[in-house]
């Protein structure tokens, strides 16, 4: 039995035959409580199962990802004195806190080789810890080399390492709006694929191929203001909206408290297969998970329970 074959028997029961196992998704969700947790289901919304039970009340655990080689999973918790990056294996025992020091830390994301990882730090020396800039880190599995790759004034969020090891996009604030960047996994190179101060772009993914981005985009203005779902090239050319949210008036954007920014909850994530890409949306009032093929067909609806689905990754 694989490594992949174990995971996918510890998420969801026993193994099944290899190679016809269901793809699944981890997200988390208040479905059964009021606190947050991580929960996991099946591409075709069956087989939804609650993964952790020790959320700190009002707080929850979120984000999780499973390391590509299976062993390992992370996901930001309150656990430990503020929000931190917590490291189980996949089974969730030995879970400890893999981020230093006393700053807010959460949306860790792996490197392809399950060797080193890059996640969010509030860059600050002095409390309140969860008050400064939002920086992107790298810090190997082993809590050594840990390192700032952006150290700019802002917001720099949601970092995700491109399955062929060679760029790391994320989205950032320095320019006035919200962009899509890239950059080398050394933090070097750091370029604005969108560049458009109009518009809001944000919660970036990559394809398998690691050839095209998916993303979220949000005019800016007065008023109310509706998220589509996009894809483009890696290079930010050839930009094709997969959903029409805005023309027809869905997913109307609500920020998490007064005049926060979109970083909440608003994650997309690829499949494995290239074939769909998963994501929150509240076009139907609440927040649920979505699914919409690469080219804009068969938008469905994946949960519908009820309460608040955000942050899905694809178990591979």
């Amino acid at each position: 039995m694989g490594i992949k074959c174990i995971l996918l028997a510890l998420l969801m029961g026993p193994c099944l035959v290899q190679g016809q196992a269901k793809q699944r998704l981890i997200f988390n969700s208040d479905v059964s409580s009021r606190d947050s947790e991580l929960y996991s289901i099946n591409a075709d919304g069956t087989g939804l199962r609650q993964l952790t039970f020790d959320a700190v009340s009002r707080r929850g655990n979120d984000g999780g990802q499973v390391s590509p080689d299976g062993k390992y999973i992370t996901f930001a918790t309150y656990k430990y004195g503020g929000w931190k990056v917590a490291l189980a294996k996949s089974d969730f025992t030995g879970q400890k806190k893999w981020t230093k020091g006393p700053q807010y830390t959460w949306g860790a994301a792996w490197a392809p080789n399950s060797k080193s990882l890059v996640y969010n730090k509030v860059a600050t020396k002095s409390p309140p810890y969860f008050d400064g800039d939002a920086e992107i880190f790298r810090m190997n599995l082993d809590g050594s080399g840990d390192t700032n790759l952006t150290r700019t004034k802002g917001l720099d969020h949601s970092p995700t390492w491109s399955p062929d090891g060679k760029k790391i996009v994320f989205f950032s604030d320095r320019d006035g709006s919200l962009d899509i960047f890239t950059m080398d996994p050394d933090g070097r190179n750091q370029v604005n694929l969108t560049n458009t101060p109009d518009i809001d772009e944000f919660a970036p993914c990559w394809s398998p191929d690691s050839k095209r981005i998916a993303y979220h985009h949000m005019p800016k203005g007065k008023g109310k203001r509706y998220i589509d779902t996009y894809v483009m090239d890696a290079d930010g050319k050839n930009r094709v909206n997969l959903t029409g949210n805005q023309s027809v008036k869905r997913n109307l954007y609500t920020p998490y408290y007064p005049g926060a920014l979109p970083i909440y909850g608003y994650q997309t994530a690829w499949s494995p297969d290239g074939r769909e890409i998963a994501y929150a949306s509240r076009r139907t009032g609440n927040f649920e998970l979505f699914l919409v093929r690469a080219d804009g067909s068969g938008l469905r609806q994946l949960t519908k329970n009820g309460g608040i689905n955000m942050y899905p990754h694809w178990v591979d």
